[in-house]
């Protein structure tokens, strides 16, 4: 009986030591399956904060797209565009500059009109500010096509004329602080409006329109400085000693001088950027004269004038470059070289 009871006793401890560790693996099991489901729990969170960042990432791409195209889109509308009659409700202040030309090969002309919102001083030069609104228009009878209307800072507009693939086209330079661009503007039948199309911008983009631009705004500036150092330059060389001594009456004679040599500079650096054989420097032109206008001129003065005047009083105006060899004809170049005239 006593061995019985101490089997049973026995059997007992057995089964209870099964039973708690039994309970210590289950314990075991739950805590690693808990630890499991945390981390799946953790690692669907990460997916969907991935999913997030994807999607946001995603959008924004999508974003800077669509920006991207816009600021295409623009720079394209920019660069080249058809430009249609609108009316005008109101020009800048003064007439800059015009010319006629018939443009659309209707056999009737059109009028080329520049317009700058500056006035005139009483001795009818231009009253400059740091920046002013320029308008360029075509007007071809009662329809007028505004080619350029906006605000310049610390620069200017200009334009010319020339042919551009059999046709005449404007060609207009807008110069502001050290930035460039040169359009041309030719009719376009089909779509009864003038082309836009920008072919210099810092860097030459369409090089088979440079040289007839650089011949066109050559051309104006040989103009400009034709007539200051012949018809005007006259005046002073003509202008006795009071005039000369009279710091009012000299610069009213000078000024205009100086004036018209600066603009024929600005547009000789289009020349130059454009096509750099058709090179030409007033520097020692423009200094001179500034000399000769701040204080009465001395005789040496007089006679380095009278140099100038006598060069371009013997040129034609009108031939001056040889458009087939891209170039200065020869026999001027060697009287624009005496003259320092040649950089």
């Amino acid at each position: 009986m006593r061995k019985l009871l101490l089997g049973t006793v026995c059997l007992t401890g057995i089964l209870v030591a099964c039973t708690d560790q039994g309970d210590v693996d289950k314990g075991n099991a739950d805590q690693v399956n808990t630890e499991h489901a945390n981390e799946i729990n953790e690692l669907k969170k990460q997916i969907e904060q991935i999913s997030l960042e994807k999607d946001t990432l995603l959008k924004t791409i999508e974003e800077e797209r669509e920006a991207l195209e816009r600021a295409m889109n623009q720079q394209v509308s920019y660069y080249n565009s058809i430009i249609h009659a609108k009316e005008i409700e109101k020009y800048p202040q003064t007439l800059y500059k015009k010319v006629t030309l018939d443009l659309d090969r209707d056999g009737e002309e059109e009028v080329v009109e520049l317009y700058v919102n500056a006035g005139k001083t009483e001795n009818g030069l231009f009253a400059w500010d740091d920046g002013q609104t320029w308008m360029l228009v075509v007007k071809d009878g009662e329809e007028t096509y505004p080619l350029f209307d906006d605000y310049v800072q610390l620069g200017s507009v200009d334009f010319s004329t020339t042919i551009f693939d059999g046709k005449q086209g404007i060609v207009m330079v807008i110069s502001q602080h050290a930035d460039k661009t040169v359009q041309k503007f030719t009719y376009d039948i089909k779509e009864k409006g003038y082309q836009k199309e920008t072919f210099y911008k810092k860097e030459n983009m369409q090089d088979q329109y440079n040289k007839p631009a650089s011949y066109a705004f050559f051309k104006d500036a040989y103009k400009l400085m034709h007539t200051a150092f012949t018809t005007k330059t006259l005046t002073v060389l003509e202008a006795d000693e009071n005039t000369l001594q009279d710091t009012e009456k000299r610069r009213a004679i000078i000024y205009p001088i100086i004036e018209d040599l600066y603009n024929a500079w600005g547009l000789l650096g289009t020349v130059e950027d454009l096509n750099r054989d058709l090179t030409i420097s007033l520097e020692v032109a423009i200094n001179l004269l500034n000399q000769m206008d701040s204080k009465p001129p001395t005789a040496e003065q007089m006679n380095q004038l009278k140099a100038i005047y006598d060069v371009f009083n013997e040129i034609d105006a009108d031939n001056v470059i040889d458009e087939k060899e891209n170039r200065i004809h020869p026999e001027i170049m060697e009287k624009l070289k005496k003259l320092d005239f040649l950089p």
